[in-house]
């Protein structure tokens, strides 16, 4: 999922959101926000259900948030 390593898209920058605010957890946009974003996806369509078990190892690379700033602000 993604264009490339670094870029940050839209799917990432939701994922980061919602899961800072229902879970007080801050994901970098290079790792664990693409992995998060990719796992709300497969829930989404099915892939995973309330049944299966899930785990998303967070690695860290909060630093890198302060990197991509611009990216994650709010604009509107």
């Amino acid at each position: 999922m993604g264009e490339s390593y670094g870029v940050v898209e839209e799917k990432e920058v939701e994922a980061i959101k919602l899961t800072a605010q229902l879970e007080s957890i801050l994901l970098d946009p290079v790792y664990t926000g693409r992995g998060m974003a990719v796992l709300i996806d497969m829930i989404c369509k099915g892939v995973i259900t309330a049944e299966d078990t899930a785990l998303l190892w967070h690695t860290g690379g909060t630093p890198s948030l302060f990197v991509h700033a611009d990216d994650l602000a709010d604009t509107g």
